[in-house]
């Protein structure tokens, strides 16, 4: 059965594949010089990728954030609803013997490494997403970082400690923040007589930067992502701070 499945895979992608590698022709070039030529002046954006997928492509951006916003509530109910009577009886000195290994893999050079890189990463993910216009980044990636930061501050430190720092309650506030600001960004042309997702910022009667709208739009992505992914990777290490 594994290997149908194997040669299934490799017919499929022999057929999506095929057409683009076999024949000789060269690719459209209609496109490519539209975006090299109009992408700075219609977004801001020197990284031409955050001008496509958060101007030219942004409803399908919006997609893939409700997407992502669906998957993590769906995990997030599916780890929080699992009672412990529902798991059957537990022994207790299995319980022990498992938080005792818990505090032994948690050594001195574990908290310091963690503690070390925690700030590196999530200020590096604020620059991937506040400069995602200009380099390589975005909301996406920038959230993926921070959210890396944040699990570092949790393996580094004890429960208790990890839960002054991070509780479930700030997670949620700003996933549910970010994600009001994101559909503020969606609206906020119709106030210029813009488009919806249309950069407003780009008539020239306005003297604002054409560049913040797209810099707005990583920044509330990047926390959405990153408080998402950041409560998701905590529950799983059953950090369950309040409860």
């Amino acid at each position: 059965m594994i290997r149908i499945m194997g040669l299934g895979s490799v017919l499929l992608l022999l057929v999506v594949l095929g057409p683009m590698i076999i024949p000789d022709e060269s690719w459209p070039e209609v496109n490519r010089n539209f975006l090299a030529l109009r992408g700075l002046d219609d977004t801001g954006a020197n990284n031409l990728v955050s001008a496509i997928y958060l101007g030219y492509r942004a409803y399908d951006t919006i997609g893939e954030t409700i997407v992502l916003l669906a998957a993590v509530a769906g995990a997030l109910y599916l780890i929080t609803s699992v009672s412990p009577s529902a798991q059957g009886p537990v022994n207790i000195t299995i319980l022990d013997s498992i938080e005792k290994k818990k505090h032994a893999t948690r050594t001195n050079v574990i908290s310091m490494t963690t503690g070390k890189l925690a700030p590196v990463v999530m200020l590096f993910g604020w620059y991937v997403m506040f400069f995602g216009h200009q380099s390589p980044g975005g909301g996406f990636q920038g959230g993926v970082v921070l959210a890396s930061g944040l699990l570092f501050i949790a393996l580094g430190r004890e429960k208790r400690q990890a839960a002054s720092i991070i509780t479930k309650e700030s997670l949620h506030t700003i996933e549910v923040g970010s994600l009001f600001a994101i559909l503020f960004m969606v609206f906020i042309p119709l106030f210029f007589g813009a488009f919806v997702l249309e950069n407003p910022f780009v008539s020239a009667e306005i003297t604002i930067p054409k560049v913040l709208y797209i810099i707005g739009f990583n920044v509330a992505i990047g926390l959405k992502v990153g408080s998402g992914l950041a409560l998701l990777g905590l529950l799983m290490m059953d950090m369950k701070y309040d409860d």
